[in-house]
Formats: structure tokens, sequence, C-alpha cells
């Protein structure tokens, strides 16, 4: 399937590794030139290295905390310096590690926010300009592609402030969908279900309680597995490609029909 990706100029914000690190190499594998962020040098080399043994596209990648006052900022000055224009962004930094719903108060509640809302707003924002088309757009329209998470649809006993935040990402870009068509710009989001990397927290709970896990993957995923980065970076490599032209507003849920 011809993606229409090569060459493109596609920034994942948190890439370093797991999902992010997933998404950088769907878009890598299609010819893509990616921009690649993280928090540290350490990962941050990892990732490059593994992206560019595909010799495929570019690999350019930036240190910063976007989540630190002046992150985002700093990458947009950074990838601005470097390019006049990107086609694709993708927000990936998020995290779940919470307490139980119920026990938050107000500094988590707002510490959650930040990290799997505030973010990617101030993401937008920052970018958008880069990211904008003049009219007619047709097929070469820019794209936004935010990553939520399945605990903002339904109650899965997901921290209440984490699954808050989620769902308010979906609701943003279907509420952006329209005053960013006039920019010439699509941008949708795709909820993942339960996806295991190295680090992650189903890889650890496999390590203390294997059974139960199973047993969770067999009752409550129809599939009866857990999905991988690279299932997520198929679905954000087809939202930005010209294959999903008409598509925008959207939530793409990919998680063994667990929903």
């Amino acid at each position: 399937m011809d993606t229409g990706l090569k060459k493109n100029k596609v920034l994942v914000i948190g890439s370093s590794r797991g999902i992010g690190l997933g998404i950088a190499e769907s878009f890598v594998r299609e010819g893509a030139d990616v921009i690649i962020s993280g928090r540290t040098t350490a990962d941050l080399e990892s990732a490059a290295a593994q992206l560019k043994n595909f010799n495929a596209g570019s690999v350019l990648s930036y240190q910063v905390d976007v989540l630190k006052e002046g992150g985002i900022d700093a990458l947009h000055k950074m990838v601005s310096h470097q390019f006049s224009a990107l086609d694709h962004l993708v927000c990936n930094v998020g995290s779940g590690r919470s307490v139980a719903a119920g026990q938050e108060d107000m500094a988590e509640v707002r510490r959650m926010m930040d990290i799997n809302f505030f973010h990617a707003a101030q993401a937008i924002h920052c970018f958008r300009p880069l990211l904008r088309r003049e009219p007619p757009f047709g097929q070469g329209m820019a794209t936004i592609t935010l990553i939520g998470s399945i605990c903002g649809r339904q109650v899965l006993g997901c921290p209440a402030a984490y699954a808050a935040a989620k769902a308010a990402l979906v609701h943003y870009a279907r509420n952006l969908a329209a005053p960013l068509a006039h920019d010439g710009i699509r941008i949708n989001v795709v909820s993942p279900g339960n996806i295991i990397f190295p680090g992650s927290v189903w890889e650890q709970k496999l390590k203390t309680a294997e059974m139960q896990v199973k047993a969770m993957l067999d009752h409550e995923v129809p599939l009866r597995k857990f999905g991988t980065p690279e299932d997520i970076g198929s679905a954000v490599v087809y939202l930005a490609s010209r294959r999903a032209g008409f598509i925008t507003g959207s939530e793409l849920v990919v998680d063994g029909g667990q929903t």
C-alpha cells in the first residue's frame, strides 16, 4: 500500500522507547524523515541507532523534557531551526502511573492532566504554524495524531484523573477538527488497549502475577493477547497517510476488541 509518506517530515514527541519508538519505527519504514524526542541521552541514542538500522527514512533526535516548563517551546525552537515545515505531529507523551480512583488529591489531578493532556494542547498550539497548509489541500494535508487510551472510553479500573485526561484528548481533537481543517490539518486520536514492551507495566505484571494477567486477557480481550508498539505505529501511519485523507476528528481504538 502506498502511504505517500516518503520524505515526509514527522515529529514524534516522546519516542525514545515503548509505543513512541514503535510509532517512529513505523514512519521510518515508510521512508519518512523522523524526528524523535526523549528525556535521556542513553535512551535517545539507543532509539536512534535502532531506527537507522532500517536504511529508510532519516532520523534526527532531540533531548528535551516536554513536561518541564518551557520544554515544548524548546523543542519547537530546535525543530523550527532545522525545518521550515512539518508534515505530521504525533503527541505520545503520557503516563497512567497514579493512585487508585478516589484517592487522588488536586495536586495529583493536575499532574495527570499535565502529563496526559496539557502538553499535547501546548504542542498543537506551538507546532500548528509549521503544519499549516495553503488551499487547495487535496491529499496534501498535514496531520496531528494524539495517543489516547481505552481508559478514556470506559470504566476499566484505571486511575480516575488519568482516565479523565485521556477522555479530554479525544474531545479536544473532535472540537479542533473543524478549525484545523481550515489550515489544511487533519487531527485524530489513536487509543491503545493493553500494549506490552520492555519496561512496560504489563511486562512487570507478567513477572509478578502471570496467571492473573493471562486470565484477564482470556476473559476481557477477545483476541486474547497483548498489543505491540508496532500495532499502534501501524494505526498512526495509516491515519497520517493519503489513505486516510477523508478522516479527521476521529478516534481509532486498537485494543484487541476489549471495549
